[in-house]
């Protein structure tokens, strides 16, 4: 069955995922150069002619000095031949001395970049203002610079049109090479539609059949490639699986009847689809042990070995090969003591072997009397445990002992104590070398909260020695809770 999780999106065919993938490439490259050509290429165009047009000025300048005022003028247009650019060459009182490319006679006292170049250092500063031309009626850049002091102004000007102009140019060339790919990408999707979809789909047909039963289909691909490789791996799937289909019958059988002939319980499982366990096998001690019968054995497998205990013990299993010891908690009050054991299978998924005994329920008790019970002193019963425990560089660290008595049998307090201590200790190892304990001293119990998580099955042998005399033990994500009955 198919995870509804998996098909949230819809489904898009081969060709179509191809083209999107085609597409991002050609957004990823091509919309941020766009974007750039829109939207800042003009700006750094701008920027760098009127750098040009600084740097052209203060050459220009320093190529007229010295200068006298008889020579001036055709110095003046000898620099002017020689420029792309609009030179004009402005007296100190505004009148216009020489023009490259007007004859006005207007005053050019006002223009804001003379101004400017009048009270700015001579040659060093340059003036820079963009407006409209008076004389030619164009968006044009200046850029002008005193030559001396009190002496003439020299201005450079550029049509700013020029400018547009090649930014819009490219601006064209991007959406032409962009058209261009996104028309090459609509060609590679289709050709791959034909060199990749047909073979995909022989395959696609062949692992269909085989899984309605044919096993004699053979996908028949023989390109060397991938996808060749496929086809190959399938068509030798098939003929391995025939010759092991005809052989697991009588393994299943073989295996059933070893499992019956066990005396302890034994429950042999594989895994299966969605991560649950299939049975395969599974005898009479390990039905009456699990309190099932008939079909419902398989539904209480399933469920038991769906428990984190189980899951913990399979994986160590896993990884070092030998069996792992697991406790199951069957019912309320019943438990299943067994060892897992994983059994690898070559070109097959590994089986694994559930072995152990029943652990009878205890309905006796060898406890003395409540009344006949000795106090103990807290203080004793804790070093004790302390004495017990042997953990190398380990400081056991309790707030504040309090002298209280507990009720201690056979010395049961401290022996669950010391096994917490240790197990604490052990999930300590490499984090910290201070176990920290915090005694709180309840009306009946005294409570111990200790800074570690243990392993978890630790419950199941500290709490059958604390549990008789009113003891217990919690283990969760915060740490371990240990109470001690008062006495």
């Amino acid at each position: 069955m198919d995870d509804p999780s998996r098909r949230r999106l819809p489904r898009l065919p081969l060709p179509a995922k191809l083209l999107i993938s085609y597409l991002v490439v050609v957004a990823a490259g091509a919309v941020p150069t766009f974007l750039y050509v829109r939207s800042e290429l003009q700006t750094d165009l701008l920027t760098l002619t009127e750098d040009h047009l600084r740097e052209g000025a203060r050459r220009a300048g320093a190529g007229l000095l010295p200068y006298d005022d008889d020579t001036l003028i055709t110095r003046t247009r000898t620099i002017s031949s020689v420029l792309r650019q609009r030179l004009t060459l402005i007296s100190p009182t505004g009148e216009v001395l020489f023009d490259s490319e007007s004859t006005t006679t207007a005053n050019h006292l006002t223009r804001p970049e003379v101004r400017q170049a009048m009270a700015a250092r001579p040659l060093v500063d340059v003036a820079v203002a963009r407006r409209f031309s008076e004389s030619t009626g164009k968006d044009t850049l200046y850029a002008a610079t005193l030559l001396v002091k009190d002496g003439p102004v020299l201005r450079l000007a550029e049509s700013v049109s020029d400018v547009v102009e090649a930014a819009g140019a490219l601006r064209r060339f991007a959406r032409n090479v962009q058209a261009i790919a996104v028309s090459v990408a609509f060609l590679l999707s289709l050709l791959s539609a034909v060199l990749f979809l047909r073979p995909l789909q022989r395959l696609t047909a062949t692992a269909q059949a085989m899984a309605g039963g044919d096993l004699a289909a053979r996908a028949s691909i023989h390109t060397d490639d991938e996808v060749g490789d496929a086809a190959r791996a399938l068509d030798q799937m098939a003929a391995d699986l025939r010759r092991r289909l005809a052989n697991a019958g009588s393994g299943d059988a073989l295996l059933a009847q070893l499992v019956d002939a066990l005396p302890v319980p034994c429950v042999v499982v594989e895994p299966g689809p969605d991560q649950k366990n299939e049975l395969l096998a599974i005898n009479g001690p390990a039905r009456r042990a699990f309190r099932v019968e008939g079909v419902s054995a398989r539904r209480k497998v399933q469920e038991l070995t769906q428990s984190g205990r189980f899951r913990r013990a399979l994986e160590e299993a896993e990884a070092d090969g030998d069996p792992e010891p697991c406790v199951l908690q069957v019912d309320d009050g019943v438990r299943f003591e067994a060892l897992v054991h994983v059994l690898k299978r070559p070109g097959a998924a590994p089986l694994t072997v559930i072995l152990g005994h029943e652990l009878q329920e205890v309905t006796t008790t060898t406890l003395p009397p409540v009344t006949l019970i000795e106090p103990r002193a807290f203080d004793l019963v804790l070093a004790d445990a302390r004495s017990r425990v042997h953990a190398p560089g380990m400081m056991i660290e309790v707030d504040d002992s309090p002298g209280v008595l507990v009720a201690d049998v056979d010395g049961r307090l401290a022996r669950a104590l010391a096994l917490t201590f240790e197990a604490c200790a052990k999930s300590l190892a490499g984090k910290s070398d201070i176990l920290a304990v915090v005694v709180h001293v309840e009306p009946t119990r005294v409570r111990l909260t200790l800074d570690a998580e243990p392993d978890r099955a630790l419950v199941d042998v500290v709490r059958p020695l604390i549990s008789p005399l009113g003891g217990d033990l919690v283990i969760d994500d915060k740490g371990a809770r240990l109470w001690l009955p008062r006495a």
